[in-house]
């Protein structure tokens, strides 16, 4: 017998993750000890910009959209447009997030070190709801779908490539504006390498929760 999925149940939970992720990337912030590469271009822009770091995130994101649509053309299916009210719930999340976090700033290293962890661990278990509920996905996965489908690479090698070269972007803006390294430190090769390892390790206790989006 096929399993039939509430759809009420997967927003639901794709609505969390999507919470829980921009929480995990305002938390990976604050410490200021850099955040994860898929934010480090939108969080380098922050300094330049009179934007908040959810508006960055929406606009970056946006031209992620433009160049699915230029890359597939006829093909982009309109049910891929999805991906914006998904952005923009996450660029609304992760301002929320940088609100509700901006009360408690640790001076201290090692409690940076936590919140950063902290993060990271939210931002994981964010992605592993998204991935679970399965509703949409956010413009950067979905330029790396494209990307994997269309030229034929693997979506995991792209997704290294796609990482890298956003973080390697975010360098060259820092550098070329500020005259040195702003925003990227240790905290984003910790969300580059953690966030990856705990959606996997998640992987087995989140089949009790699909169980329970079954009707």
């Amino acid at each position: 017998m096929k399993s039939r999925f509430s759809k009420r149940k997967r927003f639901s939970l794709f609505l969390l993750g999507v919470m829980l992720a921009g929480l995990g990337v305002a938390l990976s912030v604050r410490p200021g000890l850099g955040t994860s590469p898929i934010s480090s271009l939108p969080y380098v822009l922050t300094f330049l910009i009179p934007w908040t770091l959810g508006m960055t995130t929406v606009g970056i994101n946006l031209l992620f959209l433009l160049m699915q649509i230029l890359i597939l053309r006829r093909r982009f299916r309109w049910w891929q447009l999805a991906q914006l009210p998904t952005l923009l719930a996450f660029g609304f999340c992760i301002d929320l997030g940088m609100w509700l976090s901006s009360f408690y700033i640790p001076a201290a290293y090692p409690l940076r070190l936590v919140e950063e962890l902290l993060g990271c661990a939210l931002l994981a278990v964010g992605i592993a709801f998204q991935l679970v509920a399965n509703i949409s996905y956010m413009p950067g996965d979905g330029f790396v779908r494209t990307v994997s489908e269309e030229y034929g690479i693997p979506f995991g090698t792209a997704k290294v490539c796609f990482d890298v070269s956003i973080v390697v972007l975010a360098l060259v803006v820092s550098l070329c504006c500020f005259r040195q390294i702003t925003g990227v430190r240790e905290g984003t090769i910790l969300a580059a390498v953690l966030v990856g390892l705990i959606i996997r390790a998640l992987q087995q206790p989140l089949r009790y929760v699909k169980l329970q989006l079954v009707k």
